[in-house]
């Protein structure tokens, strides 16, 4: 059995095409186990939100795009949301909830969509909640875990073993706790790579 560890995060479109390789690759191949862990680009930005041109020029904000729709335009990925930004703490520990229950990757698809297609602030619990009822969590359950700090434990876990693997960007696969990946292409040679 292989073992593939995904650092991610729900706020970054590159971390969106990450996790629908994954997705799609946990269809193709049932002796892999994937574990996702945070790695938060903005820890500290308010439950607000923020705006991406508040630290990126435009050109460099439609560069990136360009390439994040090139690359997941083979997900029929729709990125509508170019410029909110927002918290995504809580949409994580929920997240760790959704994988104890066995349906991370429901939780995960909705809530990048609601992200990157609909633009919905994933920082309200709200938003949050309806993710989980979609997918037929117990809403009552995963919020006393989360405010009971059951999951909190899971930002340091993630944080020594991003300094470990010497994270620095993502998405980053580690698989069989040796090899790295950072490089996002198609889903053919992508995967060819990363499993050989």
């Amino acid at each position: 059995m292989k073992e593939i560890i995904i650092f991610s995060d729900f706020a970054c479109p590159f971390s969106y095409i990450g996790f629908s390789i994954m997705n799609r690759l946990r269809k193709d191949r049932q002796d892999i186990e994937f574990y996702f862990l945070p790695y938060i680009l903005n820890p500290d930005l308010s439950l607000e939100g923020g705006d991406l041109g508040d630290n990126l020029d435009e050109k460099t904000i439609n560069q990136g795009f360009e390439r994040v729709e090139l690359l997941g335009s083979e997900y029929k990925l729709n990125y509508n949301n170019k410029r909110k930004i927002f918290n995504t703490n809580r949409l994580h520990l929920a997240s760790q909830y959704a994988q104890e229950m066995g349906k991370f990757f429901s939780f995960a698809e909705i809530a990048f969509k609601y992200i990157f297609e609909y633009g919905y602030n994933v920082a309200d619990i709200k938003t949050i909640n309806k993710i989980g009822f979609k997918i037929g969590l117990d809403i009552n359950e995963m919020n006393e875990k989360i405010d009971s700090g059951e999951y909190d434990d899971t930002f340091e876990i993630s944080k020594l073993m991003s300094e470990t693997y010497k994270v620095d960007s993502v998405p980053t696969f580690i698989v069989d706790k040796e090899k790295k990946s950072t490089e996002l292409k198609s889903y053919e040679i992508f995967i060819q790579d990363l499993l050989k």
